[in-house]
């Protein structure tokens, strides 16, 4: 895992090729000499091991152009985007794709910040003190109480009823800056830990 071999290298260039493996297996490939570039700019990149910054238009293909240069160096590598739908896009369909494309499965995890997570011990503690306020939070946080006996991974995408902006669930998150830890009474069914 030390670095890109040779065999590698050339993998990545053949990979954008207009007879290469993306075009055999996405209908309607089509060559992107962007795309390309950017390709190899990341793989030196993650050879080199020094920082990259790229800036490229809609339509380049962006996200390929990061995700197989970094699949095939085979090193550790951390996706970082600015939205969720981004990242539930490489998550759900990307990376999908390309398990796909190379025909086995790819290691990777999908990890969110805290703040996607609800806390169980403030949703106890919301249903007998005053931390809600208005009609609005506390029609949010029946919603949020109702999902919460349900729900396997404590992740606030699932709750598609919650408004984006719900000052309720920002009561009852898991940040870490309010968060017990080992002291808390759920912390054996928290959904971080």
């Amino acid at each position: 895992m030390g670095g890109i071999s040779v065999q590698n290298r050339s993998a990545v260039r053949r990979f954008f090729r207009p007879d290469g493996l993306l075009s055999t297996k996405h209908p309607a490939f089509e060559p992107r000499r962007g795309q390309l570039d950017m390709a190899l700019e990341v793989e030196e990149a993650l050879l080199e091991k020094r920082k990259l910054i790229v800036e490229a238009g809609t339509g380049t293909g962006k996200t390929l152009a990061y995700l197989v240069p970094a699949l095939l160096s085979e090193r550790r590598v951390v996706v970082s985007t600015g939205t969720k739908a981004l990242q539930e896009q490489l998550f759900f369909r990307d990376i999908p794709f390309l398990e796909h494309v190379f025909d086995r499965p790819l290691r990777v995890c999908y990890m969110k910040g805290r703040n996607n997570y609800a806390c169980r011990q403030k949703i106890y503690d919301a249903e007998n003190s005053p931390v809600l306020s208005g009609l609005e939070e506390v029609a949010d946080f029946q919603i949020i109480r109702d999902w919460e006996l349900t729900t396997e991974s404590g992740d606030r995408a699932e709750i598609r009823t919650l408004p984006e902006d719900s000052t309720a669930w920002g009561k009852i998150d898991a940040r870490s800056e309010l968060c017990a830890g080992t002291k808390c009474k759920q912390y054996e069914r928290c959904f971080i830990t």
